[in-house]
């Protein structure tokens, strides 16, 4: 199979007048391919900003959640936090129990099991009842929980929907609902996680109660928990999420929650500058495989934990839990493996067998669509019921599919690209051949399709390149790594890695200059490769410290045979594909210079003055009537790029930490630079 690459070739005049000892050419180029068309949509992308968080109470129903939940707290109702098995819902659920808790709430905590199966359980409702719970507050589900819901109201429970997960036509009978995907949801970001949301509840409940600080802390302070939840669920990194898990890394980098240190320590992470793949491939596999291997609680207990050494003891048990996880995906996925490569490989992959752990199977199905690239649905049997978990390549929207066979199904949720559901085990024949003829009569093909967003001669790669990429920085869905091409490379080595050899590093040259690529999960193509001596190459850059010593490495994507013009096999594209560019709706273009250093002073002495004795200040950006609010914002967000104020709550007005021992170069402010 050859797969389609494309080199994107997206061209604004606004960008063309960027003064290239701004930003690096390099990033002008690929934020011009990726669809940014203004120089403050780029200001926003580069320096994103908490003071750009949207107000909680853009969401219709949170005023009327909100005296709910104050009418809890006035009468000690008892309230029930439910959340989900996954590190999404985990962190959503330590963080509203933790806040509910410090605010004074009389509340306790349940998450499901993996064997008892994702959502909101009538069991678990009529046990609360029994317990004299009067309200239950579901975090990253509920959204489809119309029976639930009306059997709770039955018994006098209250219910209080957090979720993020594509809402059904009929909607739950509750108190409120928030959830970003609801047409009417009223808030304007719609890729929250289910942590994102249950943080909205969060900053509404610090907005509304206005505690002190000595008892119930900041917002700032629970964003590590956001942002490791955020990164997990594997949400689009933009906009709201971008802002969030940037910071969130910077706090977790600090934090106060000794089970996040604990989970640090556990993965040798402590002291060091922490990254987004860091939580996707290190830390969040460890929160999973407690839900996976069903023990969830363990997760919970984790973050829940005030004592350091025993959330230490917890981060090693997940440690011990994930290694077994691992025995049992490897065990999986050679069983699945062994079973596709004995016929002919069909269009969508459906396999079940009554010997797969049904916690695994959703990663096995990831894997095998990365081996195969087709759609895969596996199904773990057990007796007459089939649960299954669905993974998509790109243009296969998973969940439509299911909808299509949703006779055959007890019940099924998810996202386009992944999902799961339940059957009847004598449905699972009739649900392969239905799946494989909807996606024959779709016209879908297989290639996959990589957006290139520079060409980059070898000579050209250097160390401060990728450092001047990390200013793109987190990665993930939605703002993957820039991709990069390289042609005409000659293949000097290649050297298996791995235990089993399933990982290989290539040494490259190109007029004398090497190049090390690494790529992984390609052991399996070592013949094919030794049998080219001049390839293209597409891949990502990163910066290898080893004992001190800075290295650039190449993490390969894919590769050709290279031709004599390589670039005219490439295709244009001017799609936004899987990109997702959201540029700043509340602010217009920059005419002109327009900031000042006399400006920021005045702004910044008005700060001070506030301050009378203290470093923490609720300030208002529209108390003031020498500058316009636009100006007021943009000054704040050059003082929290500077370090001289920090961004502690609030949508506006704003809770500010003034950081006195600060002193900082205005020219080494991006956003001052290109402004004034």
């Amino acid at each position: 199979m050859t797969n389609m690459w494309s080199l994107s070739q997206s061209k604004h005049p606004n960008l063309q007048c960027l003064n290239k000892d701004l930003i690096p050419p390099s990033i002008i180029n690929i934020l011009e391919n990726r669809g940014f068309s203004s120089v403050e949509g780029i200001l926003d992308y580069l320096r994103p900003s908490l003071f750009d968080l949207h107000s909680p109470f853009l969401f219709k129903d949170m005023q009327k959640i909100i005296l709910r939940l104050e009418k809890a707290l006035n009468s000690s109702e008892k309230i029930l936090v439910y959340g989900d098995y996954d590190a999404d819902g985990v962190t959503g659920t330590a963080l509203i129990f933790k806040v509910l808790k410090n605010f004074g709430f009389n509340v306790i905590v349940h998450i499901p099991n993996r064997e008892e199966g994702y959502g909101l359980h009538k069991d678990i409702i009529l046990k609360a009842a029994e317990n004299n719970v009067t309200l239950i507050i579901t975090i990253d589900c509920g959204i489809t929980a119309v029976e639930e819901t009306q059997l709770a109201l039955s018994h006098g429970v209250d219910v209080i929907i957090t979720d993020h997960h594509e809402p059904p036509e009929l909607l739950p009978s509750v108190v409120g609902i928030l959830n970003p995907k609801m047409d009417d949801s009223g808030y304007p970001f719609k890729h929250l996680a289910g942590v994102g949301v249950a943080y909205k509840l969060v900053q509404a409940l610090f907005t509304h109660f206005n505690l002190p600080l000595e008892i119930v802390g900041t917002e700032r302070e629970y964003l590590d928990l956001v942002a490791l939840g955020t990164i997990a669920d594997i949400v689009p990194l933009v906009g709201e999420n971008r802002i969030i898990a940037k910071y969130g890394l910077k706090v977790m980098e600090n934090t106060k929650h000794f089970g996040i240190r604990a989970i640090l320590d556990e993965c040798g992470l402590s002291g060091k500058k922490l990254k987004a793949g860091q939580m996707s491939f290190i830390v969040a596999p460890r929160i999973n495989a407690a839900g996976r291997m069903d023990t969830a609680r363990l997760a919970l207990n984790l973050f829940l934990e005030e004592e350091y050494e025993s959330a230490l003891d917890i981060a090693k048990e997940l440690s011990r839990e994930n290694y077994q996880r691992q025995l049992t995906e490897r065990a999986i996925f050679q069983d699945a493996e062994e079973t596709l490569t004995k016929g002919p490989l069909p269009e969508v992959i459906v396999l079940s067998s009554p010997n797969w752990h049904h916690g695994v199977i959703g990663i096995v199905a990831s894997r095998l669509v990365e081996r195969f690239q087709r759609p895969v649905y596996l199904i773990s049997e057990e007796g007459e019921i089939g649960k299954g978990s669905a993974r998509g390549i790109p243009d296969y929207h998973v969940l439509e599919e299911l909808t299509k066979q949703s006779s055959l199904l007890s019940k099924f949720g998810g996202h386009k690209q992944a999902a799961g559901f339940t059957l009847a085990t004598n449905n699972i024949e009739p649900f392969r051949e239905g799946l494989n003829r909807s996606f024959v009569d779709s016209g879908l093909n297989y290639k996959e399709h990589f957006i290139i967003d520079s060409v980059i001669p070898c000579q050209e790669i250097e160390l401060n390149l990728p450092k001047e990429l990390e200013q793109m920085a987190p990665f993930g869905v939605g703002n993957p790594a820039p991709l990069l091409m390289t042609n005409r490379l000659t293949i000097k080595k290649i050297l298996p890695l791995g235990k089993e050899g399933e990982h290989l590093k290539l040494i490259l040259e190109s007029d004398n200059q090497m190049l090390e690529a690494l790529a992984f999960k390609k052991g399996n193509e070592l013949e094919q490769l030794k049998n080219m001596e001049i390839i293209d190459i597409i891949y990502s850059l990163e910066v290898n410290n080893y004992y001190g010593e800075e290295k650039i490495q190449a993490i390969l994507k894919d590769y050709r045979q290279s031709c004599g013009d390589s670039l005219s096999e490439v295709a244009c594209s001017e799609d936004e594909l899987d990109l997702i560019v959201k540029e700043n709706p509340y602010v217009s273009e920059i005419d002109g210079k327009e900031l000042t250093r006399q400006m920021l002073v005045e702004l910044y002495r008005d700060l001070r003055g506030m301050a009378e004795g203290t470093n923490l200040i609720y300030w208002n950006p529209n108390i003031d009537n020498q500058l316009d609010i636009r100006k007021r914002m943009h000054i704040v967000r050059i003082f929290e790029e500077l370090g001289l104020v920090s961004w502690l709550g609030g949508a506006g007005p704003f809770l500010l930490r003034l950081n006195r021992e600060k002193k900082a170069d205005l020219q080494s402010s991006l956003r001052f630079r290109m402004l004034s």
